[in-house]
């Protein structure tokens, strides 16, 4: 059994609340961002957008691969978008 296999055995429910909480964390923290003016708070859509293709992928529209490539690709733009930015102080 590859190491997370009895992870299969849990109800799919759990896995769509878990990404119906984290969609919820990433509107709080665009809000935050927003809040304290943080330049780079627009990059944050993008991990709102990674769990709405999740949410996809267990509405049956996507395939596990695919949500799973969509997500990083997001990831990696996001974290290159934020420290790519230069500081308030440069």
């Amino acid at each position: 059994m590859p190491i997370g296999g009895f992870l299969d055995s849990l109800p799919t429910m759990l896995y769509v609340a878990a990404h119906v909480i984290f969609l919820a964390v990433g509107l709080w923290v665009i809000k935050k961002a927003k809040e304290n003016k943080m330049k780079f708070s627009s990059a944050f859509w993008l991990y709102v957008a990674s769990q709405v293709v999740f949410l996809a992928y267990f509405g049956g529209v996507l395939t596990m691969k695919m949500a799973v490539l969509i997500d990083q690709t997001l990831m990696v733009i996001m974290v290159l978008w934020i420290v790519t930015q230069k500081s308030e102080s440069a």
